[in-house]
């Protein structure tokens, strides 16, 4: 599979959608090569496998459509990136990008992958070999989904699983394992649910770290920034 190669110093033009948002020059620059124009003047984010179009992302002022498919939007080092952020979409990423730009020395060696609304273990896996020196991020959403795909991620990054299931605001955690016997779960309140409550209780250290927006009420990097700017 080839992800999308991003060669080329971008030229100084600013994209109305993204200026919109508030996002930033530098950021727009980084990203430029990884979307297009449709006829309607939407984003449009291609996701690839295997170096065939497999599904694509769209963004405009009145129309949001995600991406489901195996395939990944990426953009950044794709030869050894010191950094993997990965999201469930492109701009997701690039909200995220504005908003932390300074942290990450402008984001010199690292490598966005949006993995679409529904992550799978067989493209984590796939990361993993390709990236072996890598440090992987999680940009999921500030909700009950995302924190489990935070803790789906680390445990794939392992080559292990296990099964999330909601019953009276309780979520109960059981490994996949051959050995029913030796299965183990744990329980954790829906309220204190979370990559740090789940690692800590199921006794798996940690191997990633999370990202979320500093402001607990918003769902994600991209719904701070549309509040932020009246989007």
């Amino acid at each position: 599979m080839n992800l999308i190669n991003q060669g080329a110093e971008a030229v100084n033009y600013s994209v109305p959608l993204l200026s919109k948002l508030g996002v930033g020059q530098s950021v727009q620059r980084f990203f430029y090569k990884t979307f297009y124009y449709d006829q309607a003047g939407r984003l449009v984010f291609p996701y690839q496998y295997n170096g065939q179009s497999k599904d694509n992302e769209v963004f405009g002022f009145k129309t949001v459509r995600l991406a489901c498919t195996n395939g990944f939007w990426s953009a950044g080092d794709h030869h050894q990136p010191s950094n993997i952020f990965l999201s469930f979409s492109a701009m997701e990423a690039i909200a995220f990008a504005h908003v932390n730009y300074s942290k990450f020395n402008g984001f010199s060696r690292c490598l966005f992958v949006a993995l679409g609304v529904k992550p799978t273990k067989p493209q984590i896996l796939f990361l993993k070999r390709r990236f072996k020196n890598s440090n992987f991020h999680t940009v999921f959403s500030n909700d009950l989904i995302g924190k489990i795909y935070d803790c789906q991620a680390s445990l794939w990054l392992s080559n292990k699983d296990c099964t999330f299931c909601l019953n009276d605001n309780l979520i109960t955690v059981t490994a996949i394992a051959d050995d029913k016997s030796t299965q183990k779960a744990v329980s954790i309140s829906r309220g204190q649910f979370s990559y740090f409550a789940f690692h800590r209780q199921f006794g798996k250290r940690s191997n990633l770290k999370t990202h979320k927006p500093s402001d607990r009420q918003q769902f994600s990097f991209l719904s701070f920034l549309a509040l932020k700017n009246d989007f």
